[in-house]
């Protein structure tokens, strides 16, 4: 795909200096000076927090009270576009001339319907790598909203032929011809583009409506089941999926421009997949900014496509998932309430919304909101398998189970790709129960549909040492659970853990020492880093440690070992090392298979 260069271009006429680095000069400040930085801190919190409204409208105060330093102006626009504000085409005409106020200005006219004003801003822009992609798409609509539809299509045709997205203008084309009544051009269009199978919902919708007026209702549903599958999610709103495709995609030329914009954020998405889970937060500082850049375009585009039709579903996930990658969860939530009335995916919408609750820590809130959409949709198993996820989290183990049972139950074909899923949600629920050969057949099961997660592998080998199961074979799997996840340190904390526990003391106290600075208050790895310092024979930093773990609020099941572990400590210092009481089984090796413990580490460990 042609996604390599999808870097900085678009952001040209925005500066990438930072806002602290942006202090006027004394003549500009004199007057509201307290303001003007109160407006500055303001924004630049804001912007930090992705609160892009806040920020937009703080840097929009700062620039009326510094009216000659352009940075201000340039950052409300900047963070207009990001919130998705109107306001964003009346800071436009300040600008200076780029990329993103064209843009701007330009579908800010197409939404007026003064085509021809909008056809000259596409036109006008700046030439770029992003623009290459992007242009003969916005002219094309452009044109065809103002009537001139063989001037469109003319528009298209270089593009057509370019080898990676030839079908995806093609079809722009088809839907151009369609919508100016040129129907037997548009049928000639669509077999060309026919070999497109539907990589997203929107190719999958278009080219499923256009079998439908072929009599081919059949394929048609065919091709959308297809694309559930890929895209399991939209189990939700099967049902209203296939009446969408009874009914015209494309109506208007504004949805075709929100199309365009669509594009380019899916190229940005799929060179963020390609990566393969590489964790953003521990990148180099200048593929930091990169990713940064990358995810700021994407979300740029999305904005665009969803003033232009607030109906564009996928614009709507995408952006919402765009933003939980940042880790802007509430904004990721909002992003999903501004759906029309009558939007046919918002079975979709509540579901993910359920799943940021349990992300968000909102558990018992997800788990009601998953309840009720089940009971509108008793068979769908996506909602059980994320009912079950909130349940878990809740640690409200038999009803978790029930409800992976349920998801499994209605899995109407063999287990494969992220199935692994629910086995794994079993496995916590069951090994949680103390039902340890269940949950490790099922980790089993899990590990051969997808051999290489670092998080079932993680469980696995943890909780076969907790469990008294082949100690070499459990360092394995956690060796290789660390080799592919390096910089979580959930996991190094295991690796950690277990090597202490099988009487690797020196080897898996720096790797416990490293997770404990990095995760300060977790009550977990404070009582695993306390263990490795007793049997080090360092005795008050083992104590200091297990004091801490105490305060930050540890699970039931930590609490009652950190409290045994204290309890000895104290009787092991007044009776100068002969405590007189057992000592707890943590606090030796476990070299040997032991009996199954119900003590477990809780479940950000597994």
């Amino acid at each position: 795909m042609v996604v390599a260069a999808l870097v900085v271009p678009l952001i040209a006429g925005i500066p990438n200096r930072e806002i602290h680095a942006a202090t006027p000069d004394d003549t500009i400040i004199q007057a509201g000076q307290h303001d003007l930085a109160t407006n500055l801190l303001v924004g630049s919190v804001a912007a930090s927090e992705g609160d892009n409204a806040s920020a937009a409208l703080a840097f929009r105060n700062a620039a009326h009270l510094a009216p000659t330093f352009r940075l201000f102006g340039e950052r409300a626009f900047y963070y207009s576009i990001l919130a998705g504000s109107p306001e964003a085409a009346t800071l436009a005409h300040a600008q200076p001339p780029g990329v993103m106020s064209a843009l701007v200005l330009g579908n800010a006219a197409a939404l007026a319907g003064k085509w021809d004003e909008a056809l000259t801003q596409y036109q006008g822009a700046p030439a770029d790598q992003i623009m290459t992609l992007l242009r003969p798409l916005l002219r094309a609509w452009a044109l065809q909203g103002a009537g001139r539809t063989d001037e469109a299509l003319a528009t298209l045709e270089p593009a057509r032929q370019d080898r990676a997205l030839g079908g995806y203008y093609t079809l722009h084309a088809a839907l151009v011809a369609q919508l100016s009544g040129q129907q037997m051009r548009a049928d000639t269009l669509f077999r060309q583009a026919g070999s497109m199978t539907g990589g997203d919902l929107f190719t999958s919708l278009v080219m499923a409506r256009w079998l439908v007026t072929q009599g081919h209702v059949a394929d048609a549903q065919a091709l959308i089941n297809q694309r559930i599958t890929g895209m399991p999610v939209l189990e939700a709103a099967r049902a209203n999926i296939m009446t969408m495709i009874q009914h015209p995609v494309v109506t208007h030329a504004t949805q075709g421009l929100a199309q365009a914009y669509g594009l380019i954020a899916l190229l940005i998405d799929q060179q963020f997949y390609a990566r393969d889970g590489v964790d953003d937060d521990h990148q180099p500082a200048d593929a930091a900014m990169e990713i940064g850049t990358l995810r700021g375009t994407e979300q740029m585009m999305l904005r665009m496509a969803l003033m232009l039709d607030p109906a564009d579903s996928e614009a709507r996930l995408l952006l919402s998932s765009t933003l939980h990658a940042r880790k802007q969860d509430r904004q990721a939530r909002e992003a999903l309430d501004g759906a029309p009335a009558d939007d046919p995916l918002l079975p979709v919408y509540r579901t993910e919304q359920a799943d940021l609750d349990v992300v968000m820590g909102h558990k018992e809130q997800a788990a009601r909101e998953l309840r009720d959409l089940l009971r509108q949709a008793p068979d769908d198993r996506m909602l059980w398998s994320s009912l079950g996820d909130a349940l878990l989290d809740q640690q409200k183990w038999a009803e978790a189970l029930d409800a992976y049972q349920h998801a499994m139950a209605l899995t109407h074909h063999p287990l494969e790709g992220d199935d692994w899923r629910l086995l794994f949600g079993q496995a916590i629920a069951q090994e949680r129960q103390d039902h340890w050969p269940q949950a490790r057949a099922l980790l089993q099961h899990a590990l051969q549909l997808s051999p290489n997660e670092a998080d079932l592998l993680n469980y696995l080998g943890y909780s076969m040492v907790e469990h008294g199961g082949d100690p070499a074979q459990a360092e394995t799997y956690l060796r290789r659970a660390l080799a592919l996840a390096p910089s979580d340190n959930q996991i190094r904390d295991s690796v950690g853990w277990v090597l202490m526990r099988l009487g690797h003391v020196a080897e898996g106290l720096p790797l416990l020492e490293q997770s404990a600075e990095q995760m300060p208050q977790d009550p977990a790895i404070n009582y695993h880093l306390g263990v490795a310092y007793w049997m080090a024979g360092r005795r008050l930093e083992a104590v200091n440690e297990w004091q801490n773990a105490i305060q930050f609020q540890p699970d039931p099941m930590d609490r009652r070992k950190i409290t045994a572990a204290l309890t000895y400590a104290r009787a092991w210092q007044a009776n100068a090392g002969h405590p007189g009481v057992a000592l707890p089984a943590d606090l030796r090796p476990a070299v040997a298979p032991a009996a199954p413990s119900h003590s477990q580490a809780n479940g950000t460990h597994h």
